[in-house]
């Protein structure tokens, strides 16, 4: 039984740092969208009908916001509820996107990673 109550502070730490990560992903995703539209936190705020500085704190991942709430930014900002959880494309970390963009090349056929290469050359010629 002492196993038990020993690992439980360990899964609770692992449980709250995914949390946290899920939480700043949310509020990058958010502010992308906010600031694609060309909006302020206060404008965002006042069309969505949620404080500003809370606007501002779920951005910088501080806050976890209500479904309502996260609701109210997605009709705010005229998008599908799921486009504010398509976090992908807002992980910093070099690794995770080397990792991520491994699994998509993974799956591509032998032509497709041929597209990809000469979309590759043609944006980032190599001199």
């Amino acid at each position: 039984m002492w196993f038990f109550i020993e690992i439980e502070p360990v899964i609770n730490a692992c449980m709250q740092k995914i949390m946290n990560e899920k939480k700043t992903l949310l509020g990058r995703r958010i502010r992308t969208l906010r600031n694609m539209k060309g909006w302020t936190q206060e404008e965002l705020g006042k069309k969505a009908d949620v404080n500003y500085k809370f606007i501002g704190e779920i951005e910088r991942g501080r806050q976890n916001p209500s479904l309502n709430i996260v609701y109210k930014i997605a009709t705010a900002m005229q998008v599908d509820l799921p486009e504010l959880f398509r976090t992908e494309h807002e992980i910093l970390d070099r690794k995770e996107l080397e990792t991520q963009i491994l699994k998509i090349l993974k799956k591509l056929t032998e032509e497709e990673l041929r597209q990809i290469l000469l979309v590759l050359h043609t944006l980032y010629p190599i001199v």
